[in-house]
């Protein structure tokens, strides 16, 4: 039997007797023989019937770790996966291994967890396995949703879709990840009109399944699909939390709020002694009804767990959270407070559709004060860190990139330019102000923001470089790093853009190093020609840590191509 194309094919029950009927008849197992079974045994949920086979209980090969590292993250028991996931990559680099340090990183670090998955990525295209870099493409979609970043999430899974239908990938809960993760995407970012494709036979697709009903205004039908997955899933208390909050979440948007805290109650005390990721799922079902039936009581208890939030980051449930703790302060009298509620959790709220704010927080009818400290939006934003979208009003505008470049030299300088200072910041020494005049009359021409004498721009302008410049400057550090995507428009050669870029790159590491924030510092030194900021990271890497084998591996490129 080929087993990978076994496990593509979603035949996990023929695949695990298959392997079990010959580990049974060998004296000495397979190592590949264990991988699949127990990976086989993973997708059925029978892998407990597994470990105590002799040759999982002594040392296992580094696949089969990895695969024992995600069942022990399953279980709660965050260090012993991480731990499982590093040994298992430091003795084999590939797609298994990487994805497996990815899933045990993740509440220690978003954006580690990101890292591992674009490893584990380009390990599953070297290894030409299109089914295992579909997989990866599902976790990173998922992944880009828990940070706020929801175009990035639907782009993620649509090509994952795109490559598992070129393959007529069978996977049912690869599939269901994938269909998943574009309708969070969907539903936060935007709007979903239809429920995605999902096979609701699998646990976790009908908690998707709540959610998407939820979001549509079927919240009978999401409290249906979530209490049928509770009937579901075995007695780990870690594993309910996030259904519970789901399930008082749907009764608050049907206005039954006593069964809503019986059932926050419950969560609170289930939650206690569980991993703190975990356990803030009981605190969140908690204080949802509490903040409605008594808001005093609930102000201190939500804001640490915002704070809590901001930090890890998780930009839904920041946001949520955010909603919920402004709405109790106005309920106060305490409009102030709710402002900067919302101005803290900013980088967590402002990727919301309207949607997406009333799918979390509940329906505009009760959060409509809410809603409207968010407004009004700007009119221009730019998102010119690592890329170079401009939206007008919520549409896209197509600009050149020498527009672009105009608009980076009028944001940075609010109380306007000439047309010679214009020239001198975009074009350099041997700049004229008559191209200058020419390229602005062509820019306002397709916005009408751009004012002259001197040239300026009118109306709220939103811009990331600027947004987490002043992150950085007020100690945010998480949220900063939720925004950035890359250099400041990564192709320019503007004067004004160039000197921006450096700014924004040397305080970006500058604060990284001083806070001691490791991981973030790796993922950025990783994209970055820096040999000196290397250096810095990998001076704060102990020995064994497997990030150093990828660092010094670029660190050896770099210098074998100088």
């Amino acid at each position: 039997m080929d087993l990978e194309a076994a496990w593509a094919a979603g035949q996990h029950r023929e695949g695990l007797a298959w392997c079990l009927e010959r580990l049974r008849q060998t004296p000495v197992p397979d190592p590949l023989l264990l991988r699949y079974a127990l990976e086989f045994a993973l997708e059925l949920g029978q892998e407990e019937a597994l470990l105590h086979f002799p040759d999982l209980s002594h040392t296992p090969p580094p696949e089969v770790q990895a695969l024992l590292s995600q069942i022990a993250w399953q279980r709660g028991q965050l260090s012993q996966a991480l731990e499982l996931a590093q040994q298992a990559y430091r003795q084999s680099p590939c797609f298994l291994t990487a994805y497996a340090l990815a899933t045990a990183a993740f509440l220690r670090s978003p954006q580690e967890a990101g890292r591992w998955l674009r490893e584990a990525l380009r390990q599953a295209e070297a290894a030409g396995q299109p089914q295992r870099a579909a997989q990866a493409a599902a976790a990173l979609a998922l992944l880009e949703v828990t940070l706020g970043a929801y175009a990035q999430a639907e782009v993620w899974a649509a090509w994952g879709v795109r490559v598992a239908e070129s393959i007529g990938l069978k996977h049912p809960s690869l599939r269901n990840a994938l269909y998943m993760a574009w309708g969070y995407a969907r539903i936060l970012g935007g709007r979903l009109e239809a429920l995605p494709p999902l096979e609701t036979k699998h646990p976790e697709a009908l908690l998707a399944q709540g959610d998407f009903w939820l979001a549509m205004g079927q919240a009978e039908a999401a409290l249906g699909a979530y209490r049928a997955m509770d009937d579901q899933l075995p007695p780990i208390r870690a594993r309910r939390l996030p259904l519970l909050a789901r399930q008082v979440r749907a009764l608050l948007e049907l206005g039954r709020l006593e069964e809503a805290r019986a059932l926050g109650l419950e969560a609170r005390v289930l939650g206690a002694e569980t991993p703190e990721a975990l356990r803030d799922w009981g605190e969140l079902a908690y204080l949802m009804p509490l903040s409605l039936a008594n808001p005093s009581e609930a102000v201190e208890p939500l804001a640490e767990l915002l704070g809590r939030f901001l930090r890890r980051p998780s930009a839904p449930r920041a946001a949520m959270t955010a909603l919920y703790l402004a709405r109790a302060y106005l309920s106060l009298g305490l409009a102030a407070r709710a402002r900067a509620t919302l101005a803290e959790a900013s980088w967590a709220l402002e990727g919301l559709s309207p949607e997406g704010r009333a799918f979390l927080a509940g329906s505009a009818a009760f959060f409509r004060e809410v809603f409207a400290l968010l407004e009004p939006a700007p009119r221009l934003r730019l998102h010119f860190l690592g890329g170079e979208g401009v939206w007008l009003e919520g549409a896209p505008l197509q600009l050149t990139p020498r527009q672009r470049e105009i608009l980076v030299a009028l944001v940075l300088n609010p109380a306007g330019l000439s047309a010679e200072q214009l020239a001198l910041r975009v074009w350099g020494e041997g700049g004229r102000a008559e191209v200058a005049k020419a390229e602005v009359r062509r820019l306002r021409q397709r916005l009408n923001l751009v004012m002259s004498r001197p040239y300026r721009l009118i109306g709220r302008v939103w811009a990331d470089f600027v947004e987490l410049r002043e992150r950085l400057l007020r100690g945010s550090l998480q949220g900063a790093l939720a925004l950035y995507g890359g250099p400041l428009l990564p192709g320019s050669d503007a004067p004004v853009v160039i000197e921006a870029r450096e700014e924004i790159s040397a305080l970006l590491k500058k604060t990284l190093l001083s806070q001691g924030a490791i991981q973030p510092a790796f993922e950025l030194a990783m994209q970055e020609e820096d040999p000196e900021f290397w250096q810095a990271v990998l001076a704060q890497l102990h020995p064994g840590d497997p990030r150093r084998v990828l660092l010094e591996a670029r660190w050896q490129r770099f210098w074998s191509a100088v």
